[in-house]
């Protein structure tokens, strides 16, 4: 019986030395596995990012109302005598507008100058009035064309149009 009790202490069980270095493996592959799966969902992420489209570029409007409005007598004989614009322009930058504001003066004499030559039958339908913005861009246009080549603007619109 001595015997066996010796056998049975020198031959310690191997199945708890088994299970620990297994339970060791099997967290360290699911770790290393958890780990790969992380950094793949980042490097997809990174790669959407890239592939993303940029943000579209902030598009600023800056208005100008002219300090004074246009007032323009016409003859008595014409459907209308008196016709009075208060004129509002945009641009892309202060730098425009800066321009605008040194030749208003100018801005002015041309304008009332485009105004008075302007059929005052047509001035009471849509089709005249939006032609005549279309003719106050295109005069506002050229002048700054000359003064501030580069500079441009975007739109001109009636804030205020009275005909009497």
């Amino acid at each position: 019986m001595a015997q066996m009790e010796q056998e049975a202490v020198e031959k310690p069980s191997k199945k708890p030395l088994i299970i620990l270095i297994l339970a060791v493996v099997i967290s360290l592959a699911a770790g290393a596995g958890g780990m790969f799966f992380f950094m793949q969902q980042q490097v997809e992420h990174k790669v959407e990012e890239a592939c993303a489209e940029p943000p579209p570029p902030v598009i600023t409007t800056i208005y100008n109302e002219l300090s004074k409005p246009l007032v323009v007598n016409f003859p008595q004989n014409s459907s209308v005598r008196l016709v009075k614009i208060t004129l509002s322009i945009s641009a892309g930058d202060e730098e425009t507008i800066a321009v605008l504001k040194k030749n208003e003066p100018m801005i002015m004499n041309n304008l009332l100058m485009l105004i008075s030559g302007q059929n005052t039958d047509d001035l009471k339908t849509h089709e005249g009035k939006i032609a005549l913005r279309n003719a106050i861009f295109d005069d506002v246009s050229a002048m700054l064309e000359k003064t501030s080549p580069g500079s441009e603007i975007k739109e001109v619109f009636f804030t205020s149009l009275i005909m009497q």
